[in-house]
C-alpha cells in the first residue's frame, strides 16, 4: 500500500511561529500542507502571503471564525484530507514547539507500520520545559497504559500521523485538547497499534512562550475524560481467560462474605486497582442473592465451626463461626467459579470451530470481517431440499422467511449495511434503509439459490438462465475469440458473477476461463463451476498452494482469469475514494495482468429476474505512458469508476456483508 501523506496545522493565535512552522513543513517535505486556522484574531492565511506571496500551491487554509477547540481543527483536518484522497494525516503544533525536519522520521515508521498509529516521543529533557509538562506526560502515560494495557511513549504529544482509514467512520465527543486523549484510547481500543518515535522539543522561555492550554479548564476536561475511560476500561471484555475467570472468582469470593451493601463498592474498588472487568467481578457478588444467603449464612458456619473445632459454640460466639467460614467458603467457591469459567473459555479458545488460538486472537482484534464461514447452514440446506423437490419458486418463496429471520438475527451483517446505505445513499431514512437492506439479503440468497439451479443445470441446452448484454458488453465479448492476448476479467463481490461464468463459458472461442474464488471449498455451492469438459474451471485462491503462480501460467498461454477485485486477499492493495470515503481494492487482478502482458475489462452481472442476468463489461483502455505504476492507478481507479456506476445503478446487489469502508484488509479473509 502507498502511503499519501498531508501535513495538518491545527494553530490558534499563534502569529509569531506558525509562518515558520509552515515554511518549514514545505521546505522539509515534497507533501501538501493543510492549515487549520480555529478562529486566529488575525488571519493565517493572511500572514502567510504577506509574507511569502499568493503562489505556494501546496498550501491549503481553512478557516472558522470562532475559535472551537484544538479537537475540533483536528477533526476538520481529517474530514478534508479523506476528502482529497489522502490516507494518512501529519498533526503538528503551530506554536513551533516540534521540529519539522523530524516528520522524516514519523513518516518512516508510518511506511513501515500504515495501520498504526505514530506518536512522537517528546525528550522532556530540553531547555526551557516546564516541570507541569514533565509531571502531564508521566501521568496521563500512566492513565492510558491502565485504560489499554498498552506503553504509549507520549499520549500527550500533538506530533503524530494518523491513518485516516481507521478514522474517518469514528464519532468523537471531546473538541478541546482532550480529543488527542480521546482519539489515542479509541484507537487502541479498536486494536490499532501505537508506535513511539523519539522526537526533540523546543519550548520558548516563559515570557515569549504562547500556550492556550487552560490549567483548570483543559485539566477539568482531562481529568472527566479519564474518569470516562477508566470506567469503560473496567467494563470491556477481558480476552484472557485467566483474567475473566480472577474477576468472576474474586467477585464470589467478596459476595460470600457477610459485608452485605458494601459488595458492589468493595469489588469495583478492586477493578480499579487490579484491572479487572467490572461486569464478571460484579456478577460473582451476586451469589449473594437473597435467596442464596441463608445456604450462603449456614455453610459459613458449619465450615468455621468445624474448623474452629467448636461443635457447640455459644450464641456470643456464633458471628465467629460464621465470619471465618465465609472466609474458606468464598475462597472454595471463588476457586470453584473461577476455575469453571477458564476451563470454559479455555476450550472455546481451543475448539473455535477448528480454529487455532492465534487466529481467534486475530479475529477478536477485528471482528469486522467477513469469515467466509457459513453460519446459516441448515437454512442453506432446508433450501437445498425445497429447491430438489419443488423446483426455483418454492425454494424463492421459503427465503422471504429465512432472509427475514437472517434480517433480525444477524446485528453484525445489518450494521455493515446500515454503514453502506448511509455512505451510498444518506438521504435513505431509517425504515426505508432497512427495507433496502432486507431486499438486499434476499436477492443474495436468491444468487445462492440460482448457483445450485445452474449446478445442476450447467450442460442444459439451450441454459436454464438468459442473459442480456449491453452495447459495450457485447464489443468486448466479440473481441475475445480474436484477441492474441491472456484476459484479466475483474469484476465484484456485487450481482451473480459466478451464474454469468456459464455464458462466458459458451462464447466461441479457443480460450479457456480460470475462475478466482475467493473463500472455502463449498461455500455456497461454488462447486456449481466444476466440469471436467467445461472450458470454465475454478479455483480457490490460496497463497500456499501457489495460486498466483497457477493464475499466471494461464495467462501466459493466452486464455481468460476472472478475479475479484473489491476485497483484498494478499499484501497488494491500495486505499481508494469510493463514495467519498477511503476503501480497500485489491490490486493484485492489474499487477498480473501488467506482469503477463494481457488485457484488462471490467465484468459485472446483475440479476434481472428470476432466469435472466444482465451482464456489463468494459474494456480498459491504457495511456500511452509506458510507466507500470502510473497503468496501474489508471486502471484501479478505471475499475473503482466503473463500479460505481454499477452499484448506483443497482444498489441492492451489493454483496459485500462486512464493514467496507472500516475493515483493516491486513486481517480481512474474503469470501464470496
Amino acid at each position: 500500500m502507498k502511503c499519501r501523506f498531508v501535513i495538518c496545522i491545527p494553530v490558534f493565535d499563534n502569529p509569531g511561529t506558525i509562518v515558520d512552522v509552515i515554511e518549514a513543513c514545505l521546505l522539509e517535505t515534497p507533501h501538501p500542507v493543510f492549515v487549520i486556522d480555529d478562529g486566529s484574531q488575525i488571519s493565517v492565511e493572511s500572514l502567510f502571503k504577506a509574507r511569502c506571496g499568493p503562489g505556494e500551491k501546496r498550501v491549503s487554509f481553512y478557516r472558522d471564525d470562532q475559535n472551537q477547540g484544538k479537537g475540533q481543527a483536528l477533526q476538520r483536518g481529517f474530514v478534508e484530507a479523506v476528502r482529497c484522497g489522502f490516507t494518512h494525516l501529519i498533526a503538528i503544533d503551530g506554536d513551533g514547539q516540534h521540529v519539522p525536519a523530524e516528520i522524516v522520521k514519523l513518516e518512516r515508521a508510518a511506511i513501515e507500520s500504515p495501520w498504526a498509529l505514530i506518536v512522537g516521543d517528546r525528550d522532556m529533557k530540553s531547555q526551557n520545559v516546564p516541570a507541569s509538562s514533565v509531571f502531564g506526560k508521566k501521568f496521563s502515560n500512566f492513565w492510558v497504559r491502565y485504560q489499554t494495557d498498552v506503553g504509549v511513549g507520549d499520549s500527550q504529544s500533538g506530533f503524530r500521523i494518523y491513518p485516516l482509514y481507521l478514522l474517518q467512520n469514528m464519532k468523537f465527543y471531546c473538541k478541546k485538547y482532550d480529543f488527542e486523549i480521546e482519539v489515542l484510547i479509541r484507537l487502541i481500543w479498536s486494536g490499532v497499534a501505537v508506535r513511539n518515535v523519539k522526537i526533540s522539543v523546543h519550548y520558548f522561555p516563559p515570557g515569549i512562550r504562547v500556550s492556550h492550554f487552560d490549567k483548570w479548564k483543559d485539566n477539568l476536561r482531562i481529568s472527566i475524560l479519564n474518569t470516562l475511560l477508566t470506567i469503560g476500561a473496567m467494563l470491556r471484555e477481558q480476552t484472557s481467560p485467566f483474567k475473566s475467570s480472577l474477576a468472576l472468582g474474586l467477585g464470589v469470593f467478596v459476595g460470600t462474605l457477610p459485608i452485605y451493601g458494601l459488595h458492589t463498592g468493595i469489588v469495583g474498588f478492586l477493578a480499579l486497582i487490579f484491572r479487572l472487568n467490572f461486569v464478571y467481578i460484579w456478577v460473582g457478588t451476586n451469589i449473594s442473592i437473597p435467596p442464596l444467603v441463608p445456604f450462603l449464612v449456614y455453610g459459613s458456619h458449619v465450615i468455621g465451626s468445624n474448623i474452629l473445632l467448636e461443635s457447640s459454640l455459644p450464641t456470643n460466639l456464633l458471628p465467629i463461626s460464621w465470619i471465618f467460614g465465609s472466609i474458606v467458603l468464598g475462597v472454595l467457591l471463588g476457586v470453584l467459579f473461577g476455575m469453571t469459567l477458564f476451563v470454559v473459555k479455555r476450550s472455546r479458545l481451543k475448539s473455535g470451530k477448528n480454529k487455532g488460538i492465534d487466529e481467534l486472537k486475530s479475529k477478536s482484534k477485528n471482528r469486522n470481517t467477513w469469515s467466509g464461514e457459513n453460519a446459516n447452514r441448515p437454512g442453506i440446506l432446508f433450501v437445498e431440499m425445497l429447491l430438489r423437490l419443488f423446483g426455483q419458486r418454492w425454494a424463492y418463496a421459503s427465503l422471504y422467511f429465512i432472509v427475514f429471520y437472517y434480517f433480525i438475527a444477524s446485528r453484525s451483517t445489518r450494521v455493515s449495511l446500515e454503514q453502506y446505505w448511509k455512505i451510498t445513499h444518506p438521504s435513505l431514512g431509517f425504515w426505508k434503509r432497512q427495507l433496502k437492506i432486507y431486499q438486499q439479503i434476499l436477492i443474495f440468497a436468491k444468487t445462492l439459490v440460482d448457483r445450485g439451479i445452474q449446478r445442476a443445470q450447467r450442460d442444459s441446452d439451450p441454459p436454464y438462465f438468459s442473459y442480456e448484454l449491453d452495447d459495450s458488453a457485447k464489443e468486448v465479448f466479440r473481441a475475445f475469440s480474436s484477441n492474441p492476448r491472456g484476459i484479466v476479467a475483474v469484476t465484484s463481490h456485487i450481482g451473480g458473477w459466478e451464474i454469468a461464468t456459464s455464458f462466458l463459458a459458451r462464447i466461441p472461442t479457443e480460450k479457456k476461463m480460470l475462475v478466482v474464488m475467493h473463500g472455502i471449498p463449498g461455500q455456497y455451492a461454488h462447486q456449481s463451476l466444476e466440469s471436467s469438459t467445461s472450458k470454465t474451471q475454478p479455483i480457490f485462491f490460496n497463497l500456499n498452494e501457489n495460486t498466483l503462480l497457477k493464475v499466471k501460467d494461464f495467462l501466459r498461454e493466452k486464455h481468460i482469469v476472472g478475479m475479484m477485485g473489491d476485497r483484498p486477499v494478499t499484501k497488494s492493495y491500495e486505499l481508494q475514494l469510493f463514495f467519498g470515503k477511503l476503501a480497500a481494492f485489491d490490486t493484485t487482478p492489474f499487477r498480473l495482468a501488467l506482469a503477463c502482458e494481457s488485457d484488462i475489462c471490467f465484468v459485472f452481472a446483475l440479476k434481472k429476474g428470476n432466469r435472466k442476468y444482465k451482464i456489463l463489461a468494459n474494456q480498459f483502455s491504457p495511456s500511452d505512458s509506458l510507466n507500470r505504476e502510473i497503468l496501474l492507478a489508471s486502471a484501479l481507479n478505471e475499475y473503482i469508476r466503473q463500479l460505481e456506476k454499477v452499484v448506483l445503478s443497482d444498489p441492492t446487489q451489493w454483496f459485500n456483508f462486512f464493514p467496507f469502508w472500516k475493515a483493516s484488509p491486513h486481517s480481512q479473509t474474503s469470501a464470496s
